[in-house]
């Protein structure tokens, strides 16, 4: 049996995640609070993601969704599906981090949502996070995040988890 699925993300106003295949904005707090949930777990990504990111991410197994067989980075595993990738996660919860694609696939199945509403909206992202009902989702766990010196926007960190 596989473990439980959470996506983790970070979306604009229109939910944009993504422009000139990085992310749009540079938000310590939140890249800290990404670290703190995914290290020591599996997370899985699209290629472009793997790309983007550079290198595999510490303490954490890689698992990168592609096509060609082929991950971009020593300490990446590439998979096939999305089911092979919960295969590899065993009974550990598997978060996905990317890109649109891969969280287009993985929303139907996704147990867990760890979203970052950022207080903006980029006119030129190539990259969104898939439409969700909110009524299929119950909050359970808010944080307010202020703009500041490092933080160029305010955000609202939500927690949820699938609706019964």
């Amino acid at each position: 049996m596989s473990g439980p699925l959470a996506l983790v993300a970070a979306l604009d106003r229109n939910r944009a995640i993504g422009r000139g295949n990085a992310l749009p904005w540079h938000l310590p707090k939140d890249l800290k609070r990404f670290k703190r949930l995914t290290l020591g777990q599996p997370v899985l990504m699209g290629r472009k993601t793997a790309e983007s990111i550079g290198f595999a991410l510490p303490g954490r197994d890689n698992l990168v969704l592609t096509r060609s067989g082929r991950a971009p980075f020593t300490g990446q595993v590439a998979v096939s599906s999305l089911d092979d990738a919960r295969a590899m996660a065993g009974s550990r919860t598997l978060f996905v981090i990317g890109g649109g694609d891969v969280f287009e696939q993985a929303l139907p199945h996704a147990s867990f949502l760890h979203l970052t509403w950022v207080d903006t909206a980029i006119d030129d992202a190539d990259a969104w996070f898939p439409d969700f009902d909110p009524v299929q989702w119950i909050a359970i766990g808010e944080e307010r995040l202020d703009a500041d010196t490092r933080h160029a926007f305010a955000c609202h960190v939500v927690d949820y988890r699938r609706a019964p």
